[in-house]
């Protein structure tokens, strides 16, 4: 009779037990439930922002080449003669002294030779004309006396009527003289003279030597104006003009060279997005190949706040702190350096995130935060 009554309230035993655990379960997963999960930092370092004027230097660098420097290619064919001075590299010559003087012995004689037919033509034209056009008659013999075999053609007398002017070219005088014109002008190239001041850099000829037409004959170089081609990233065009002085310096020349803008290429490279600029400059320490850094002061004033790098979301995007939450603005970025940047687009006052927050995201709350 015990054993049955003992299996009976031992079996209550443990149904009861099993009815305390779970409920005991229960509870403690409703309150792990109800815990508040933390979703902002703590401790967040800020910026306040305070624009102020921002000057911005650009800097660019290239190469010096001289502003008026030709290569001579010969374009009549001969032998070229000896001069005064030899045309060798180094040599300097004056504006308008002969560089290089090709034999023209026989085209000379040819250029004669057809002058003096022309010369036959007017002196037997000139009879017909006081007989039929007297009135024009004196022009024509003024410029029979005035001509000379050995100097350039003057201009041919002006017709005063059509039937004048057919009158002559029936006569071949028109047809001779362009032909003699143009002979002159080919003559004229068998001497090159200087068109400035300057030196021979180089020199690909000696005298005694056949030239040939369009042979390279050497370079002739201006060494007191000098130009720098160098590029500048499209973003910094509002802060360039031309007229715009610029400071110069080498690496090797001590002290610094002034230049100034004189062009501006429209021309963007499409991969580097820069455009070029023409910095000319007279200073006689510079030499044709030096390379110089170009530091151009910006001709506008900008306001603007220098910012960490590292405050940056993406390239142009900040967080900004409004109402103990964070929101995305998107910024214009005027300079970048190393570690900084300088940006514009906020208003003074206005209080931005200073450092990464990996938790972060537009509209995150801020709660129980210190903001350093």
């Amino acid at each position: 009779m015990f054993k049955k009554y003992f299996s009976f309230i031992v079996a209550l035993a443990i149904i009861l037990g099993g009815i305390l655990l779970s409920s005991l379960l229960s509870s403690q997963r409703t309150h792990l439930n109800r815990q508040p999960v933390s979703t902002a930092a703590t401790s967040v370092k800020t910026i306040l922002i305070d624009n102020q004027e921002f000057n911005k230097d650009i800097k660019t660098s290239g190469r010096v080449t001289a502003f008026n420097k030709i290569e001579i290619y010969a374009e009549v064919t001969g032998v070229l003669d000896n001069s005064r001075l030899d045309f060798r590299e180094g040599t300097r010559f004056s504006k308008g002294q002969p560089l290089l003087k090709i034999n023209d012995d026989v085209y000379r004689n040819n250029l004669l030779a057809k002058k003096s037919s022309l010369l036959n033509k007017l002196t037997s034209l000139l009879p017909d004309l006081k007989l039929d056009y007297p009135k024009t008659a004196e022009k024509w013999q003024l410029y029979l006396a005035k001509f000379q075999l050995d100097r350039e053609l003057d201009p041919l007398p002006q017709p005063q009527s059509d039937q004048e002017k057919y009158y002559i070219a029936s006569r071949d005088i028109y047809s001779l003289y362009y032909e003699v014109k143009s002979m002159e002008a080919t003559h004229a190239k068998y001497a090159i003279e200087a068109p400035y001041d300057g030196v021979v850099t180089s020199a690909l000829i000696k005298p005694g030597t056949l030239v040939r037409a369009g042979q390279k004959l050497g370079e002739f170089t201006n060494n007191t104006i000098f130009e720098i081609a160098a590029p500048v990233s499209v973003n910094d065009l509002d802060a360039i003009e031309v007229g715009q002085h610029v400071t110069l310096t080498s690496q090797n020349i001590r002290g610094e060279f002034d230049g100034k803008i004189t062009r501006i290429n429209s021309a963007i490279d499409q991969q580097s997005q820069s455009l070029q600029i023409f910095i000319q400059t007279t200073d006689k320490r510079l030499k044709d190949g030096m390379y110089l850094v170009a530091t151009i002061s910006s001709t506008v004033n900008k306001r603007a706040t220098m910012i960490p790098r590292s405050a940056l979301v993406g390239t142009d995007q900040v967080y900004v702190i409004v109402d103990s939450a964070l929101y995305l603005k998107k910024v214009d970025i005027i300079e970048e350096g190393n570690e900084q940047v300088a940006i514009q687009g906020l208003e003074n006052g206005v209080r931005i995130l200073g450092e990464p927050l990996v938790s972060a995201y537009d509209g995150m709350k801020l709660e129980n935060v210190t903001l350093n």
